[in-house]
């Protein structure tokens, strides 16, 4: 490539993050928690990737390790939003967000727009009032669940055809109801196959997948159907193509693949339905023990860590092969920006 087309390509590039790419899934209140004994966690160890990679949005996951599982999940959730919001006080940057409105503006200001979501209710045990709890502390999207089952439901396991044929349960369903009553978005992923029927049979608004694969590339039941996928496109939610599980093999977990995954996602929906849920948890992984690790294997499966692909800085290294590959400008601004964006006006 001569050096006029590599600029054009770098400005290129320049541009599609200028706009703000928004991740629907990080797992940074979880590392927010195991650091709080330091200061300005997200200035020191955030800041620089988010402005490196043209992160705009961030959905910011309470997630409870499953060593603090039962007794704790309530005290470690509201830890860790109490966490984020020290964070946050200290780092103008950045800035917790209620609303669609909260969003704009927070971009304007050229801050990281974060929007508290929860992967898995165990925090929420049995009891309804604490819905309404954190939604008032900032919560705005809920995946029902994680691989585990819980009170509300059970998770998609990380294997094919194994999870439990038992949709939504009672606690679930009331859970669903009340989180369209309060304009909560409902987050389907890591959820079994019959909770997501029930999901889709009980509500009417759009729905998303937050991160997710489709089960072409890697046949387990964490990741979604054809049938999913499509349903939830045709209600006119978006499906968030997660970096973590993109392919069954070591070698798969390229940045190819990755966009396979989001073509194929495409095909089956529409440019209008798929978005970006990156899971980076790379950087997790790699401050555990090897027993930490080694339980992550046995629970769920051998993390293949999408090469090149590690934190959000590297965000630039997709939208190049991207483009390389012939995609659009706009329609990687859709990928990026647009489609989820739509959807938040749509449902906060």
């Amino acid at each position: 490539m001569n050096t006029e087309s590599s600029n054009a390509l770098e400005s290129r590039i320049n541009a599609l993050h200028s706009i703000g790419i928004v991740d629907m899934h990080f797992d940074l209140l979880m590392d927010l928690y195991e650091k709080r004994k330091r200061a300005n966690v997200l200035r020191d160890d955030f800041e620089a990737q988010f402005d490196a990679g043209g992160i705009g949005v961030i959905g910011a996951a309470i997630y409870i390790d499953e060593a603090y599982l039962p007794e704790q999940a309530l005290r470690v959730a509201l830890d860790q939003i109490a966490r984020l919001y020290i964070e946050v006080e200290s780092n103008p940057r950045f800035a917790i967000c209620k609303t669609y409105a909260d969003i704009v503006t927070a971009r304007k200001q050229n801050k990281f727009a974060l929007l508290i979501t929860m992967e898995g209710v165990e925090p929420l045990g049995t009891d309804m009032n604490l819905l309404r709890v954190f939604y008032e502390l900032g919560v705005r999207s809920i995946g029902i669940t994680h691989a585990r089952r819980n009170m509300a439901a059970d998770g998609g396991l990380f294997s094919a055809n194994t999870s439990s044929r038992h949709g939504l349960a009672p606690f679930g369903k009331l859970l669903v109801q009340e989180m369209e009553k309060l304009n909560l978005i409902i987050d389907l992923a890591h959820l079994n196959p019959a909770g997501v029927d029930d999901v889709l049979q009980m509500t009417n608004k759009p729905l998303i997948f937050s991160h997710t694969n489709p089960r072409k590339f890697f046949d387990i039941d964490r990741n979604a159907s054809d049938d999913h996928i499509r349903a939830v496109g045709a209600r006119g939610g978006v499906i968030g193509v997660n970096g973590a599980l993109v392919g069954a093999a070591p070698g798969q977990a390229t940045i190819d693949m990755f966009i396979d995954n989001v073509e194929y996602m495409v095909e089956l929906t529409s440019m209008d339905s798929v978005a970006i849920g990156f899971d980076f948890f790379k950087f997790i992984w790699e401050q555990w023990t090897p027993a930490q690790q080694a339980a992550l294997r046995a629970y769920l499966h051998e993390p293949q860590f999408v090469t090149d692909m590690d934190h959000h800085a590297h965000a630039r290294s997709l939208t190049r092969r991207l483009l390389e590959r012939g995609w659009q400008d706009a329609d990687i601004a859709k990928l990026y920006n647009g489609n989820w964006m739509r959807v938040l006006e749509q449902l906060l």
